[in-house]
């Protein structure tokens, strides 16, 4: 009995710590360079058809995405390309349908526009 006790509240006080962070935002990030001969114009077009595409998809339906330029760096071309899902969930059900999604799909044409060279995946917490 007093092992059963001792796995239960493991099991709870778990649950008290995971509960938070499934509450975090999860921010995908990639470092990302323009191909030659291709402009800022024709990546906005192409990032917002990509946003469109994934905004179908479940998990997708309420992410948002950001360009980030720099004001002042050597590299003109380089931006980051940002990706917010509202929690691990939703970024891992979007995950899980991309292989054949019209997401996927809408990749090639980006592709022609800009090369990413990595990308990182973070946490986010709002502070109050």
């Amino acid at each position: 009995m007093k092992n059963k006790l001792s796995v239960l509240f493991a099991g709870l006080l778990c649950l008290v710590y995971i509960s938070p962070a499934q509450a975090d935002s999860i921010i995908q990030l990639w470092t990302c360079s323009l191909n030659d001969g291709k402009t800022r114009t024709e990546l906005m077009e192409v990032s917002a058809v990509w946003m469109k595409a994934a905004k179908t998809m479940t998990g997708g339906e309420e992410f948002e995405a950001y360009i980030e330029y720099p004001l002042a760096a050597d590299d003109v071309d380089a931006f980051t390309f940002v990706l917010v899902a509202k929690s691990a969930a939703t970024w891992g059900a979007f995950q899980d349908a991309y292989v054949g999604s019209a997401a996927e799909k809408a990749d090639e044409a980006w592709n022609n526009v800009a090369d990413c060279s990595d990308s990182s995946l973070w946490s986010s917490v709002k502070i109050e």
